[in-house]
């Protein structure tokens, strides 16, 4: 099971729950983008600033190492949802969990644009708004559910049905990106720039890149 990031001592951006939801929103991109695009949202909370927000080299180098891992695992079908973010009947909806969503969500509307390029299968459009909706249930389950009662919404699953099923959606849209940017001739989301054939693989596996996720 995944690990949520360990955060530098001096980080002084958002909580690591919601760290995790950002990067995997980052890892749902069906095109590549250059990470400097989203980075700031991982200090800010996606709060514009009137200065642009720069991460020092060494805070950006945890945060990207963690998001080529979530990429590893999901390609090799070995990534699960860190533990505190469970969701659990008699719990609910976790402060964690809230945080986690935020950041899928703040991260997004990088994203969205580019999947509104794609030719999608009936299968992924579904698996992709019941993502977003997920996320936005998660944040405010009574606004959501308000929304959409007024946008003459029916038939929609319960949120305690659609919140177990959140690691599937994610791992779901993530590889859907994958093959999109795969058949369309462009890099894999996380082209390990910063990986050596002969470094240890970013996924944890003890193997070196070349006889792992590099192959």
């Amino acid at each position: 099971m995944t690990e949520l990031v360990t955060l530098p001592a001096d980080w002084e951006g958002m909580p690591a729950s919601f760290i995790e939801g950002a990067l995997l929103a980052a890892n749902a991109n069906p095109k590549p983008m250059e990470p400097e695009i989203w980075l700031p949202v991982l200090l800010t909370g996606g709060v514009v600033e009137e200065e642009p927000v720069l991460l020092p080299e060494a805070q950006k180098k945890v945060l990207l190492a963690h998001f080529e891992l979530q990429y590893c695992r999901m390609k090799a079908g070995e990534y699960q949802l860190p533990h505190v973010l469970d969701w659990q009947p008699d719990t609910g909806v976790t402060e964690d969990l809230r945080y986690f969503a935020e950041g899928f969500l703040a991260v997004w509307p990088y994203i969205e644009p580019n999947w509104g390029e794609q030719p999608l299968s009936d299968g992924t459009m579904r698996m992709l708004s019941a993502l977003l909706t997920t996320c936005m249930l998660l944040v405010d389950e009574a606004g959501t559910l308000a929304q959409m009662q007024e946008a003459g919404v029916e038939r929609m699953p319960a949120p305690e049905a659609l919140y177990p099923q959140l690691g599937l959606m994610l791992n779901e849209v993530v590889m859907a990106a994958d093959e999109l940017q795969q058949g369309g001739g462009a890099q894999a989301v996380n082209p390990y720039k910063t990986v050596g054939r002969n470094d240890d693989c970013p996924c944890g596996s003890g193997k070196k890149f070349k006889q792992c996720c590099g192959q």
